[in-house]
C-alpha cells in the first residue's frame, strides 16, 4: 500500500493527507468512550452513546473528557523508568530474529519473563508493606488514559521526527513524503537504540504491552475487593487467565518477532498506540467490569469456560509451534504422526540475494491459512464469557480482535502474494480456508 503511493503519486495518495487525521483520531476517541461509560454510565455503552446522540458529540466529550493529575503522569513516568531498567539490565538469551527486508538479522535480549516475575513481586511487595495502593490503577483510571495517549502522540511524532532526521537502513524505510500517512503508519520498520534496545518490542512487551496488562488486573481486583470485602470466583479466574496468557507469551516471546507486527508494522502511531493505548484498555474490560458489578458463577459454569479457554489456548499454541518447528527442522518434522508437508517459497530481499521460507501446509496449518487466529479468538470469547451477560462493554474484546483478525488475513495475505508470488498462490490452493474449514 505505501509503495503504491510512492509509485503512483495520484490523488488517492492525497486523500489519504485529509482522511489520516480523522482515522489515526478514532482508535483514542473510541477508548476515551469506553473510558467514560465506565465513569459516567456504570459501564453502559448504550445509555453513553444515547447522551452522545442527544447531547452532541463535541459537548459529551467536552463535558467528560479524561483529565491528567499529577499522580497518574508520575505514576506512568515512573511505569516507564521501571521497565526501561528491567529491559536494558536483566540478564536473558539472545536471540536472532527473522530476515528483514535488508537480509539483516537483528538481535533480541529475551528477558520478559524475568522482568514480568519481578514487576508482579515488586507490587506484591509494595502492596503488603503498605507503599503501593493497589488501587491506584483503577482510582486513576481516567487520568492514566489521558496520560498514554499523549504518550502515544509524542512517541510517534519523535520517531517520525527521528526517522526524517537520523533514517535507519534506507530499504527498510516507509516515508511516503505524506505527513499524516507517515505519522500514522511509520516510517521505520526497526528502530533502535544500539544493538539490543529495540522500540517496537519493548512497547509492545513492556510499558504498553503484555505486562501492562497484569498490573491493571490485579489493580482492578483489589478495587472490587475494597468496593465489596470479597473477590468473587470470575475475578479470580479472570486474572488468572489472562495472567497464563501473559505468561505464555513470555515463555516464547521470540515468536512475537515473527508476527506480522515484528516483521511489517512501521513504527508510527497505529503501532504505537495499538499496544500502549488500546491494548491495556480493551483487553482489560472485564476486570474493569467485574470490578463494578462483581458475578459469582457455578463451578459447572465455571469449568465450561475455562474448557473453552483451554481449547482456544491449544489451537493458537500449537499452530504457532508447529509453524516454528517445521522452519527451524527445514521440514523435517513431524506432525499429528505424519511426516510434515510444505512449500519451499523462494523470495529476493533488497540487498539482492535470494532467501526462502518454508510454508507448512500440515496440521493445523493444513486446515486453515491463519489456524492460530482462530485458536486466539477462542480464548478471547472465553475471558468476555465470565463477565456473564455484561452487554457489549464486555464482548468488546473478542469483538474487536475478529474484526483485526478478518483485516490482517487479507493485509497478511497480500504481503505473502508480493513476496513468495506463485508459491503463495500454489499454498492457497493447497489450503482454501482462512480462519474456519468450510465457513471462511
Amino acid at each position: 500500500m505505501i509503495s503504491f503511493y510512492i509509485q503512483m503519486g495520484s490523488c488517492k495518495g492525497y486523500r489519504s493527507e485529509i482522511y489520516e487525521p480523522r482515522t489515526s483520531s478514532a482508535p483514542p476517541l473510541s477508548v476515551i468512550f469506553y473510558c467514560i461509560a465506565y465513569h459516567h454510565f456504570d459501564t453502559s455503552l448504550y445509555a453513553a452513546a444515547r447522551a452522545a446522540y442527544s447531547e452532541g458529540f463535541f459537548y459529551f466529550f467536552a463535558t467528560r473528557f479524561p483529565r491528567p493529575s499529577l499522580i497518574s503522569v508520575s505514576c506512568y513516568a515512573a511505569w516507564l523508568a521501571l521497565q526501561a531498567i528491567l529491559y536494558v539490565c536483566l540478564p536473558g538469551e539472545i536471540a536472532l530474529g527473522p530476515v528483514t527486508p535488508a537480509g539483516r538479522r537483528l538481535k533480541y535480549k529475551l528477558n520478559g519473563l524475568t522482568a514480568w516475575c519481578l514487576t508482579v513481586a515488586l507490587w506484591a511487595l509494595g502492596t503488603k508493606s503498605g507503599l503501593v495502593d493497589p488501587t491506584i490503577i483503577a482510582r486513576n483510571w481516567e487520568g492514566l488514559i489521558w496520560t498514554t495517549t499523549v504518550f502515544c502522540v509524542v512517541a510517534a511524532l519523535i520517531s517520525y521526527a527521528k526517522a526524517c532526521v537520523l533514517p535507519g537502513v534506507e530499504t527498510e524505510n516507509l516515508k511516503t513524503g505524506l505527513f499524516w500517512y507517515d505519522f500514522f503508519g511509520g516510517v521505520e520498520l526497526h528502530p533502535r537504540i544500539g544493538e539490543l534496545w529495540d522500540w517496537k518490542h519493548f512497547l509492545s512487551s513492556r510499558t504498553g504491552g503484555i505486562i501492562t496488562w497484569t498490573v491493571i488486573d490485579l489493580s482492578f481486583a483489589a478495587s472490587q475487593y475494597q468496593t465489596y470485602g470479597y473477590l468473587t470466583n470470575t475475578m479470580v479466574v479472570v486474572v488468572f487467565l489472562r495472567g497464563w496468557v501473559v505468561v505464555d507469551y513470555f515463555i516464547n516471546e521470540e515468536w512475537f518477532f515473527h508476527t506480522l507486527d515484528g516483521m511489517y508494522e512501521g513504527f508510527g502511531f497505529y503501532n504505537i498506540y495499538g499496544f500502549s493505548g488500546m491494548m491495556p484498555v480493551f483487553w482489560t474490560l472485564q476486570t474493569q467490569y467485574l470490578a463494578k458489578h462483581p458475578k459469582e458463577m457455578s463451578p459447572l459454569a465455571l469449568a465450561c469456560i475455562i474448557a473453552m479457554y483451554t481449547i482456544g489456548w491449544c489451537v493458537r499454541f500449537t499452530a504457532d509451534y508447529q509453524k516454528l518447528r517445521f522452519r527451524q527442522t527445514g521440514g523435517k518434522y513431524s506432525i499429528w504422526g505424519k511426516n510434515a508437508k510444505g512449500i519451499r517459497a523462494s523470495y529476493q530481499t533488497t540487498d539482492g540475494k535470494v532467501r526462502e521460507s518454508l510454508l507448512l501446509s500440515s496440521g493445523w496449518w493444513g486446515l486453515a491459512r491463519h489456524a492460530n487466529y482462530t485458536g486466539s479468538s477462542i480464548y478471547t470469547w472465553a475471558l468476555c464469557a465470565l463477565c456473564g451477560y455484561g452487554g457489549l462493554f464486555t464482548c468488546t474484546e473478542a469483538i474487536v480482535l475478529a474484526f483485526l483478525q478478518i483485516h490482517r488475513c487479507y493485509r497478511d495475505e497480500a504481503k505473502c502474494a508480493a513476496k513468495y508470488g506463485e508459491h503463495w498462490d500454489e499454498y492457497c490452493r493447497q489450503v482454501r480456508w482462512r480462519m474456519i474449514p468450510g465457513v471462511f
